[in-house]
């Protein structure tokens, strides 16, 4: 871990989540005046670490949103999140780190809504034409959608601790420890929100590593069973559900690959593993050991109930992770299908 400040105000902590690889970590430094400032990085004093006490930094780079900006009130409003605190004085040195932020911008009536997500977590502010804020949302614990009545930091960012093990948070701080993540990066258009993950492929290695200490897994995976093996078991696929009349909102779906002549599936056939929800549309397939990109011959997509409406969607990307746990370039993407009530499962591509 490492501190940040700025003229010796403000503090904020950045977990080196990716150990001792050279990785690029986005920090925002809040609202400041014009002119000359001083930037201090240290190796915090008041935390065991279970690590080196020596740090290379390669380089720092700088830059300035201004006001006039049309990214301004992005930078504005994002959050500052306290780290959690729930099992020692700092959990998140060693289990569920917040990694990178991203945003939404979407109109509304009478203005636009602005929803920051993090990994597990966020906060939403609506805006009038002027850029005032008329309300701020969080999603606190049991994902009830709470309005955010907590304090400021860093020149008026709202200040959010997280609160649950599932990444919920709350506006009660208990944790001195935080960061102040960079927006720097917005959903992709036309992607499920995983879509940003191809931008920070590191995060994929930092998730498999967490999995292997915290997670018993099949000595042998085995297609045929739910239970959780190695992440390069898998194939990884990324859906988006076209607009349109019906969208398929809220349509539980099952994905299909096919290795060679047998089809695998997402959810083995339980609508409760089924991916639902619009922007939830990233799962995997469990696979053959040793099966490589050349052994998928097809990819399905399954309505476990007929639409009322027909649904188009479309098949952002398939993938599978190296052998260290990063994301190899995608084999199938870009063709879509439409479910309708006769045809509720289409074959969406297959290997020319």
């Amino acid at each position: 871990m490492v501190s940040v400040d700025v003229d010796g105000g403000a503090r904020q902590e950045v977990i080196l989540a990716n150990g001792d690889e050279s990785t690029e970590y986005l920090r925002a430094l809040g609202r400041l005046p014009a002119g000359p400032h001083t930037l201090r990085l240290r190796i915090p004093q008041d935390l065991p670490l279970s690590a080196g006490r020596v740090v290379t930094v390669g380089s720092v780079r700088t830059g300035c949103v201004d006001d006039s900006d049309p990214a301004a009130s992005v930078w504005r409003h994002a959050p500052v999140i306290h780290y959690r605190a729930l099992n020692g004085p700092l959990d998140s040195l060693t289990s569920d780190a917040p990694l990178v932020l991203f945003y939404r911008l979407e109109p509304r009536a009478g203005g636009a809504a602005l929803e920051y997500h993090l990994i597990y977590s966020h906060e939403d502010a609506t805006l009038d034409p002027g850029g005032r804020v008329i309300g701020e949302e969080f999603q606190g614990p049991a994902h009830a959608t709470l309005r955010f009545g907590g304090g400021r930091s860093m020149g008026g960012h709202p200040v959010l601790q997280v609160a649950t093990l599932n990444g919920t948070v709350t506006d009660v701080v208990r944790c001195p420890y935080r960061a102040a993540l960079a927006p720097a990066t917005a959903q992709p258009e036309g992607e499920p929100r995983e879509g940003v993950l191809q931008r920070y492929p590191w995060i994929y290695r930092v998730s498999a590593l967490e999995v292997l200490r915290q997670v018993p897994l099949e000595a042998d995976p085995s297609p045929a069973s739910e239970a959780a093996a190695d992440l390069r078991s898998y194939v990884f696929l990324q859906w988006k559900r076209l607009p349109g009349p019906a969208p398929g909102t809220n349509l539980p779906l099952e994905a299909g690959v096919r290795v060679r002549d047998v089809w695998y599936t997402s959810a083995w056939g339980s609508p409760d593993l089924a991916f639902a929800e619009p922007d939830a549309e990233s799962t995997t397939v469990k696979v053959p050991a040793g099966t490589t990109e050349a052994d998928v011959t097809g990819i399905a997509l399954r309505a476990f109930d007929p639409p009322a409406e027909p649904a188009d969607v479309r098949l952002v990307r398939a993938f599978f992770l190296d052998g260290e746990y990063r994301p190899r370039p995608p084999f199938a993407g870009g063709a879509a299908c439409r479910l309708t009530r006769r045809e509720p499962r289409r074959v969406v591509w297959e290997r020319p």
